[in-house]
């Protein structure tokens, strides 16, 4: 994506979706997907990702505004007229039919002759490394090829739009970390746009372009990856895309890009300002665990503590320290660190450069 132009090839304005007339699913949704584009909507149970996604696909209506394709209007027409693809979390492959057949029954139903529907069965599988088992029958399949099947059958009548609904909810870690490199790696061999729903921050940080955060039904931060960690706008997006540790404070003073804030146990910090930072208000300091450097001997800036928990995950060690007033901190350190205090009870100093930490909308 990066250079390429940004042509917008979906676009919602002005979506509302309720089931009861009251409350609002989907509240005031205006989000534009660009041509080529991997975009993830990423958000915990009820957030209105999955609703957003079923209304592109014609599932569902939306109770007010419009959904176009290329400025098309798109959101009165039947699913089966869209030309979208669709991937589920539960497969939903035929076990009476072999792979070759399952891939090519959206083709049979669209009318589309026979040689032809071969021609591009036999070359989707063989883009999806299923050429093997075109034969096969669905219970004779790993997830993860089931999976690749029912993506080949999505792609193999040449969709305007990939709608994916959790796809590899069902998998285990290793085999999902697998797929996502490989499903991205499709998308931009076949030129895909692809919306992307999932509630897992790490997928969402590894497959795409864009993210989209949603909660209560509204987008709280759209944006490149990078930008979504880096970058929070506030506590939620900061909380929920990856650790994070959000500390209540109260904002003293507030100088260009950079206040100084008060915490509850009286220690003062700084920390980059957003449109929400103002002198008197309170904020929440988010500062991500990796950013934080534990010190054994105190310096300027930093925060004393005690170390309270100390967590080995193989890769790295996760310190958890407790501050004056009873915040608790947790750090990551590589386990090869050799000067980061390890023993529970023992003092601690927390230091991090003012620049990495968001002083956040304390609501």
């Amino acid at each position: 994506m990066i250079g390429a132009p940004k042509e917008v090839h979906v676009s919602l304005s002005g979506v509302l979706k309720t089931y009861d007339g009251q409350h609002y699913v989907v509240r005031d949704l205006d989000l534009e997907v660009y041509k080529g584009e991997f975009l993830t909507l990423l958000g915990p149970s009820g957030s209105g990702k999955t609703t957003t996604l079923m209304m592109l696909a014609g599932f569902e209506h939306p109770t007010d505004g419009a959904i176009l394709l290329d400025g098309r209007p798109v959101h009165n027409i039947p699913p089966e007229k869209r030309n979208f693809g669709v991937v589920f979390q539960s497969y939903a492959l035929f076990p009476h039919m072999t792979v070759a057949e399952n891939v090519g029954y959206s083709l049979r139903v669209r009318g589309t002759a026979k040689d032809e529907t071969a021609r591009r069965v036999a070359g989707t599988l063989e883009a999806m490394r299923l050429s093997d088992f075109a034969q096969r029958y669905p219970t004779a399949l790993s997830g993860g090829q089931q999976q690749r099947v029912a993506l080949a059958r999505a792609l193999v009548f040449e969709p305007d739009l990939v709608l994916m609904d959790e796809p590899l909810g069902a998998l285990d870690k290793r085999l999902r970390e697998e797929l996502q490199l490989e499903i991205r790696s499709i998308a931009e061999r076949f030129g895909l746009t692809v919306i992307y729903v999932t509630h897992d921050q790490e997928e969402a940080l590894t497959m795409s372009d864009r993210i989209a955060v949603f909660n209560n039904g509204y987008i709280q931060q759209i944006g490149p990856a990078e930008e979504i960690y880096s970058r929070p706008v506030n506590r939620f997006v900061a909380g929920f895309v990856g650790d994070n540790n959000g500390l209540d404070a109260t904002v003293t003073s507030v100088e260009g890009d950079l206040a100084q804030a008060r915490l509850r146990g009286g220690a003062e910090v700084v920390a980059r300002t957003t449109s929400h930072t103002r002198a008197g208000a309170p904020a929440t300091i988010s500062i991500r665990p990796e950013l934080i450097v534990p010190l054994k001997e105190a310096r300027p800036g930093a925060l004393s503590g005690t170390v309270s928990n100390v967590v080995y995950t193989g890769d790295q060690l996760r310190i958890y320290a407790t501050l004056p007033g009873g915040d608790e901190v947790v750090v990551k350190r590589p386990t090869s660190a050799t000067d980061v205090p390890t023993e529970i009870g023992a003092p601690v100093h927390l230091y991090w450069d003012p620049t990495s930490a968001w002083a956040l909308d304390g609501q």
